[in-house]
């Protein structure tokens, strides 16, 4: 093989990894069952759109459960998702701040609060983009695992 066209090789192996990258880290939303009368969702890596128009389209009100950037960038999409979103716990440091706000530093102490901001008919949302995504989807599930079956 050429030098010219190892370099093809090489540029169409590193764009065809891109591409698995991307559709890896294009989730779906998932349903996970009931979680203290409430219906859970988790979305790893939502778009902006997508996820947007999911929320606008759940049929009760939402806890949702992520991280402020995400939440911060869905709303500036769409500022009427506000009406639908009763609670943000709001996962790590950001700047995004409101009334319905609460912080937690890890997804663990976001999942021992969840039971004291229940109500019935509602909607808990999982949803997360950052760096800890894959530590975050395994809590969830784990949590979920263990609350489920009591």
């Amino acid at each position: 093989m050429s030098e010219k066209e190892l370099k093809i090789a090489g540029m169409d192996a590193l764009q065809n990894r891109e591409k698995e990258i991307t559709i890896r880290r294009t989730g779906s939303l998932q349903p996970k069952g009931k979680l203290f009368g409430m219906d859970a969702f988790l979305w790893l890596y939502p778009g902006v759109e997508t996820l947007s128009s999911t929320i606008q389209s759940f049929p009760f009100d939402v806890i949702w459960i992520g991280n402020g950037s995400e939440m911060e960038a869905i709303l500036a999409e769409n500022e009427g998702l506000e009406s639908k979103v009763t609670n943000y716990f709001v996962i790590g440091e950001s700047e995004f701040n409101n009334e319905k706000c609460m912080r937690f530093e890890d997804i663990n102490d976001a999942l021992k609060a969840i039971k004291e901001k229940v109500y019935k008919p509602g909607i808990i949302l999982f949803t997360s983009t950052d760096s800890n995504t894959e530590y975050t989807n395994r809590q969830i599930n784990n949590y979920l695992e263990l609350v489920q079956v009591q």
